[in-house]
């Protein structure tokens, strides 16, 4: 109040909508407010979802499918036309990445020439300017290989992410069981783990770029 001199409830009203929006956080103490994301971002991933299926086994390794559903909200002050995706690891080149925006889909060829390490860097249209404070959601799918008896998912922290779930299968075939080793994260956030009838399931809260959240997975 003292360096804006607005009136209580204006200010009032403005601290509300930026909690709802979840770049403005109380204090643990109760007292005041701070961001919840540094001012320089201009997106926020409010929810995430990814989850794994067996699409493909062997003797000597499994292709997972990878869905990936984002809720984004735009956080900063000038319209968002674009989203970058990032993919990487043993990636199925037969198998093309699948996006989709509402009325925009695309299916983008995944080449190894074009991707050095096995890292894909890719930009999509979103059809539509998103205007600022506006939420959007978007979708992808890719296959990954993965190798037995210890492989790994992991995810890039390019956004801030306020709430992502992933899930990854427990079993496959007829006797195939896949567990989850120690969860490692680096960078600010927390992290749980927990299972449920059919998924090893990873929930990440509050993530903050930089950061990687490495997931080990027990084949």
């Amino acid at each position: 109040m003292r360096v804006t001199s607005w009136h209580q409830q204006k200010l009032s009203r403005i601290l509300d909508k930026g909690i709802k929006m979840g770049f403005i956080i109380k204090c643990v103490s109760g007292e005041g407010y701070d961001l919840a994301l540094p001012v320089s971002r201009r997106s926020l991933i409010s929810r995430g979802k990814i989850v794994l299926n067996v699409n493909e086994l062997t003797d000597n390794y499994l292709i997972m499918k990878h869905n990936v559903s984002i809720t984004m909200q735009n956080t900063g002050l000038v319209d968002i036309n674009n989203v970058f995706i990032r993919v990487y690891g043993d990636i199925d080149w037969d198998e093309p990445l699948r996006f989709r925006c509402g009325d925009v889909k695309v299916m983008e060829r995944l080449e190894r020439d074009k991707c050095p390490l096995n890292m894909c860097n890719l930009v999509f249209n979103l059809g539509k300017p998103m205007a600022p404070g506006s939420t959007f959601n978007y979708n992808y799918s890719f296959n990954l290989y993965y190798y037995p008896p210890r492989d790994y998912f992991s995810l890039d922290i390019l956004n801030n992410i306020k709430d992502i779930i992933i899930r990854i299968p427990r079993s496959y075939g007829i006797n195939g069981r896949i567990s989850l080793g120690d969860v490692e994260l680096t960078g600010y956030g927390s992290v749980r783990t927990s299972i449920s009838k059919r998924y090893n399931i990873v929930h990440g809260i509050s993530l903050t770029p930089p950061g990687t959240l490495k997931i080990p997975i027990q084949i």
